[in-house]
């Protein structure tokens, strides 16, 4: 019976057979001050939190035009990796929790990572059009700078 119990832990906690970390789960009805608290820790433990719009795209990088910026370095544009490697014919091959997004759309995204290495997920990026209470949330932590493009 050990003996059992031993092979069904080895097989079931193999890579092979482990929920993927992006998995997004929530509660059903959480409470404000979950909602707050949470949102706090994901600010807290990003590199980065912004509001752009996506202005160059490839299967290995994301480019933003920052609009709003909350946390993150003063710069006017960020590079993402988007979790893509290439594949044995050089193919690339999205990573499992990768976030697809699409030129000229406008995304509020947790980056995380070292600053020339950012990445997120699915769990950490909204559309825009999804995000007003996301945005008014993280204004309660820190009010956001708008990022305004330079004058040639």
């Amino acid at each position: 019976m050990k003996l059992l119990i031993v092979v069904l832990l080895v097989v079931f906690l193999t890579p092979a057979h482990r929920i993927p970390e992006c998995v997004c789960i929530k509660e059903a009805h959480p409470s404000n001050e979950k909602i707050k608290a949470d949102r706090k820790k994901a600010f807290d433990g990003a590199t980065a939190v912004f509001e752009g719009e996506v202005v160059a795209l490839d299967s290995y990088v994301v480019t933003f035009r920052l609009r709003k910026r909350w946390k993150g370095p003063s710069v006017g544009e960020v590079t993402l990796r988007t979790g893509a490697v290439a594949g044995y014919d050089g193919t690339p091959l999205p990573e499992e929790c990768s976030y697809q997004f699409q030129r000229g759309e406008a995304y509020l995204v947790y980056a995380y990572g070292e600053a020339e290495k950012m990445k997120t997920s699915i769990c950490s990026t909204f559309k825009l059009q999804n995000a007003s209470e996301e945005e008014k949330g993280l204004d309660e932590i820190k009010a956001h700078s708008t990022v305004r493009e330079k004058n040639p």
